[in-house]
Formats: structure tokens, sequence, C-alpha cells
């Protein structure tokens, strides 16, 4: 399990991914499980859940973004990707957006009730970093296995800039408190 654990807002699920190929749903207080939804590949990608709580979002290594019913464990939809999907997915503030980088080398926007994409943001290597989202959600943060941090449009896919890091980004970026500052890892 390299996936990171997500607790339900009312602290009584766990939803992790496995390298087993499955997403799994387990009581928080005993560890029974709840359920596991099979995606058919390694699941890296850290589960993300909607605001309301209802639906679990998680990549793949199949190549797929999944949109998972949090009480059941039933497939809502599925967005493909093109490559592995190693990144944790983000939402937009108002829950309608889910960001996402893929093995495929793009980022992407993709509708948080339907799985149809918005746009993508080509980067010149695969992207396994997590996107973060500035505080007013007009911005994108990635990192990217060519070695550079992006911020990007939020709304359309355009790129505001990239920093050259000198290796490639594999970690997720983190803004300061009032949003001036990026701070990311990477391998160099």
């Amino acid at each position: 399990v390299d996936s990171s654990p997500t607790l339900s807002s009312d602290g009584t699920v766990v939803y992790v991914g496995s390298y087993d190929d499955n997403l799994y749903a387990v009581h928080a207080s005993n560890g029974t499980q709840f359920w596991s939804f099979p995606t058919g590949g390694y699941v890296y990608s850290s589960p993300t859940l909607s605001s309301d709580g209802t639906v679990v979002y998680v990549g793949s290594d199949t190549g797929n973004l999944y949109a998972v019913h949090a009480g059941n464990g039933t497939k809502f939809w599925s967005f493909p990707a093109g490559n592995y999907v190693d990144s944790s997915p983000t939402l937009s503030s108002d829950g309608t957006v889910v960001y996402v980088g893929s093995g495929d080398d793009n980022l992407y926007a993709v509708h948080a009730g339907n799985g149809t994409q918005f746009w993508s943001f080509p980067t010149g290597s695969y992207v396994q970093s997590s996107p973060t989202l500035s505080s007013d959600g007009t911005v994108v943060y990635v990192g990217s296995g060519d070695d550079n941090l992006y911020a990007v449009h939020a709304g359309n896919g355009t790129q505001f800039w990239s920093f050259p890091t000198g290796s490639y980004v594999q970690s997720s970026p983190t803004l300061s408190s009032d949003g001036t500052v990026v701070y990311v890892g990477s391998g160099d």
C-alpha cells in the first residue's frame, strides 16, 4: 500500500488503494471491509472524497481515473487518461472539476459528475505529482518528470509559467498561507 488513506468526514470509513489492484473501504475503528472496487491495476493514487462524501475519486495504473460510490463501491464513471494515473486527484472548491496527472505526460481537468474532459495540459514528461489549487481556485500547480513545476490556468488549461527544478518532480506542491510562495521537492 503506497496510497495514502482518506478518512470520511464522519471518521467512520477509511478509503485506500492497494497494489492488489483494488480500492478499499474499511471500518475505521475495527478494520472490517465494507467493500472493494477492482481497478484492474495498481492503485498508487490516494483517494479523494467529494465534499458531500458520496463519491471517491482515485487513479489506477490501468490509465483510468475512477469515480466510485463511497457507500457501496460501484463505479459511477471512468476517464481514460492514456497511461498510468499515480497522481492523486484534486477537486475544485465547488466540487465540479477533478484535476489529475497522468503517465501520458498530461495534466487533466475532468467533469466531476460525468467524467468528460474539460481540457488537458501537456508537460514534457509523466505527471505523478498531485495537483494543488490556489486559494481562489484559478491556478493549478503541478510538477512533472520533465524537471519543471507548472502553474496552469484552472479554467482553460493554459500555462501561466514554469519553473525549472533541475530534476524530476514527483512531490505535490504546497502553497504558503498567503498563497505567494509555492514549495515543491525534486529529484536533484
